[in-house]
């Protein structure tokens, strides 16, 4: 497996178990018989996955900046910069 195979399986596992925590939270209230004081649970909610949020922005900034710097190396080019025309 390449570097870039295993970058990949990662990113997407790493999302792919983020959903499914994420939807797995989401539907508790609803699934179970347990009495769930929604304000509390939404609370505890937001702030549970603002934790992995960040993570998964960092991971995936990580792997797409990298593939971006390895598309640029090989095509030759650098990324396309804007430039300002002064009055």
């Amino acid at each position: 497996m390449s570097t870039r195979a295993v970058r990949a399986f990662i990113a997407i596992a790493v999302v792919g178990v983020f959903m499914l925590i994420t939807g797995f939270m989401a539907l508790f209230p609803l699934l179970t018989k347990a009495q769930v004081d929604l304000n509390q649970y939404a609370d505890f909610f937001a702030k549970t996955a603002s934790v992995y949020t960040g993570i998964i922005g960092v991971i995936v900034g990580y792997y797409f900046a990298t593939v971006e710097a390895s598309m640029s190396k090989k095509t030759g080019s650098a990324p396309a910069e804007t430039s300002r025309e002064e009055s």
